[in-house]
């Protein structure tokens, strides 16, 4: 059964096919990636996981052709981001 791994950068995206036995979850998926040569350098530990935009665990089953997505941390909070950008817009005025 076919799936696709994938992270985005701010600058790249690295994603990966393969083939997967039935009744694989979403962890053996990412520890299949893990072992690609194009996700060598990225640091699985810190990211959640979902398929197609939905937030999963990784003890989820994947379906054929299922599209995973490794989500980076958050840097800052879209709340917290906002009331700054608000607080700077104020005092340009």
């Amino acid at each position: 059964m076919q799936v696709e791994v994938i992270y985005a950068e701010p600058d790249r995206v690295v994603r990966c096919q393969f083939d997967v036995p039935e009744g694989s979850t979403v962890g053996d998926c990412v520890s299949i990636a893990a072992a690609q040569s194009q996700f060598a350098t990225l640091d699985f530990a810190g990211c959640a996981t979902g398929i197609f935009g939905e937030q999963c665990g990784v003890d989820r089953v994947v379906q054929l052709n299922d599209r995973i997505e490794l989500y980076r941390p958050l840097i800052t909070d879209a709340k917290t981001a906002r009331r700054l950008r608000a607080q700077q817009q104020r005092s340009a005025q």
